[in-house]
């Protein structure tokens, strides 16, 4: 893909951002790249890891604002999102609590840089995506406070607490939405360029339970995202920035370094390629004639 065919998009233009847990740092890198490439967006999209990059992209576009957000990654320990307690564990699975984990140090980490913005105040239009878990559709959160539409949107199931808002009871929304190509179209995108993480690099297969939970989980995602891909609307020009296989799994959290590191030199070189492809519609040459998919 060459800068210029991507700047020569139809706009709107969106920057989807899927999620991925700890994998979220690698779009870091890759907006870094998108940057210096001056390749900029109308509208965000985010979705679980992916709404907290889209919404620290929302305020802190530019040099400096990716910058600011390398710093956030780079220095994110476990402990800044998540801390097991024994007792909320066996409350959780006796049914008494919604989660084996609360969300009291990721909303303190969220305030710290969010503080309370609300997305309608965005500089650049911004939309969170969670889960209804009452009829299990996709919801783009448009308005009111940002921290606590990031937090339904990453509120993993069973590991994180649903967030009531709006009447709605939330969820992650990457159960049902990790591609939000439809949100895209309903919020007036054209094109959306996809904001990858890179799916899970093949391993012998984990023997806990959770891990094998989560593994599967991911597994299921990458699998809804690839149908999404291949089936995207008609009218959407879709690309997805590749990205390749990690080990990194979803909570690894704290080897944001090297993926950042990685993302930056990959989408580089992807932008610096001659080989692209787009779907399902055409970019304009820069002679006015048109580029077809699949080139």
């Amino acid at each position: 893909m060459t800068m210029r065919r991507l700047a020569a998009l139809p706009r709107p233009l969106a920057f989807v951002f899927p999620g991925g847990g700890a994998l979220g740092s690698y779009q870091v890198g890759v907006l870094a790249a998108l940057a210096a490439a001056a390749i900029e967006p109308d509208l965000l999209i985010g979705v679980s890891a992916g709404a907290m990059n889209a919404s620290l992209f929302a305020w802190n576009n530019g040099k400096d604002g990716i910058t600011r957000i390398e710093e956030i990654w780079r220095t994110l320990k476990r402990r800044d999102l998540l801390r097991f307690q024994p007792a909320r564990l066996a409350l959780a699975f006796t049914g008494y609590r919604p989660s084996f984990i609360d969300n009291r140090h990721g909303e303190q980490f969220l305030r710290r840089h969010f503080g309370y913005r609300r997305i309608e105040e965005s500089p650049t239009p911004l939309a969170v995506v969670a889960t209804d878990l009452t009829n299990g559709r996709a919801v783009a959160l448009t308005d009111g406070d940002a921290a606590t539409a990031i937090l339904a949107s990453t509120a993993f199931p069973g590991v994180y607490p649903p967030i009531h808002r709006d009447g709605m009871t939330l969820i992650d929304g990457g159960v049902v939405a990790d591609i939000p190509l439809d949100i895209a179209v309903q919020l007036g995108a054209r094109s959306a360029l996809i904001i990858s993480v890179p799916v899970l690099k093949p391993s012998t297969p984990p023997r806990k339970a959770i891990d094998i939970l989560i593994r599967a989980s991911t597994f299921g995602v990458e699998a809804h995202g690839r149908t999404t891909l291949q089936r995207p609307p008609p009218e959407l020009t879709v690309v997805e920035i590749p990205a390749p296989p990690s080990p990194i799994t979803t909570f690894a959290v704290g080897r944001s370094g090297s993926a950042i590191d990685d993302a930056f030199r990959e989408t580089t070189a992807w932008l610096a390629s001659e080989y692209f492809e787009v779907a399902p519609g055409s970019i304009p040459d820069q002679d006015g004639t048109t580029v077809s998919a699949n080139v």
